[in-house]
């Protein structure tokens, strides 16, 4: 493969190491947690975006920066053991150490996270190959501090099909959220975070997207809640789509896995209804096992899910 290709999903932002702390319950601050199993498991949401789409056989390549180091290798490994493109797109920095994120998971399968973003927050716009964007299908970008790089490519005179994905960590600085949410086509974001970047209510979420979406023709906007399922927005539509009732483990890489089944819908040209459905069960699939990659592992496996519910 190399830059001359055509890719159904170019995921853009941060691929960190996950350690992940299973806990009964979350400390008070000063006090101390037994942790009951740990994990390392390969994270980032854009690499989990980028690797879930491979999983659904879709052509995807991952766009980001390692440390030269040995968490670097891991990822870098794996990313290719799950048929994602990075020869060409993956850096390595040679004076920043690759990124990390701490999990701590409870019970009922609620998070704390701390996130150290590393290599991956020093990405410069002239790492960005814009011409291999502009051929993609889809441009994805989730959760990254440090989007200038991203900010240049979409002010390029390239016309790049934009998904944002902006976690919290772009949408704690709403302003720019905001001035990224613009060149998107495709807005996944939850509850909080959209509240954050439009700066509204949860009451007014609703009335606010559906006019955000109706700013532009082929605007999808998805907003998330949980427990009680997703809003999705069109210009012409309104769509509530309802979660699968499953077993809660861990809620990491829920929205990973949404936007990766909103990317495949959309890709597999199904009607908004069915791409939602499709998102809310990559997302089911994801939250009923340890680890922000735990699912779908193959198409084949989301259409059982599909059909058994």
């Amino acid at each position: 493969m190399s830059l001359t290709e055509v890719y159904d999903v170019i995921s853009i932002g941060a691929v960190l190491i996950d350690m992940i702390a299973q806990v009964d319950e979350f400390p008070e601050k000063d006090s101390e947690a037994f942790v009951r199993e740990f994990q390392m498991l390969p994270g980032g949401a854009a690499a989990n975006v980028a690797v879930l789409c491979s999983r659904l056989g879709l052509k995807t390549a991952f766009s980001g920066k390692i440390g030269n180091d040995y968490f670097g290798t891991m990822l870098r490994d794996d990313l290719q053991k799950e048929g994602v493109h990075i020869d060409d797109t993956l850096i390595i920095s040679e004076q920043t150490h690759t990124g990390s994120c701490y999990i701590c998971v409870d019970n009922s399968g609620e998070r704390i996270i701390l996130a150290y973003s590393g290599a991956a927050d020093t990405i410069t716009p002239e790492e960005l190959p814009v011409e291999f964007f502009s051929k993609a299908k889809w441009v994805s970008l989730s959760d990254l501090r440090n989007v200038s790089a991203i900010e240049a490519l979409l002010e390029s005179e390239v016309e790049i099909n934009f998904a944002l994905s902006p976690g919290a960590l772009i949408a704690q600085n709403p302003s720019r959220a905001f001035r990224l949410a613009q060149h998107a086509n495709l807005l996944v974001a939850s509850q909080r975070e959209f509240g954050q970047i439009f700066r509204c209510t949860e009451e007014e979420i609703s009335e606010v997207a559906s006019n955000f979406a109706r700013e532009k023709k082929g605007r999808i906007i998805a907003v998330t809640k949980g427990k009680e399922g997703a809003m999705l927005f069109s210009y012409k539509e309104r769509l509530t789509i309802p979660s699968f009732n499953v077993q809660v483990r861990d809620t990491t890489g829920a929205g990973d896995a949404f936007t990766a089944g909103m990317l495949y819908g959309l890709i597999r040209q199904r009607a908004l209804k069915e791409v939602g459905r499709i998102a809310a069960a990559c997302s089911a699939i994801c939250i009923q096992e340890i680890g922000a990659r735990s699912g779908p592992q193959t198409r084949r496996e989301l259409l059982k899910f599909l059909r058994k519910n």
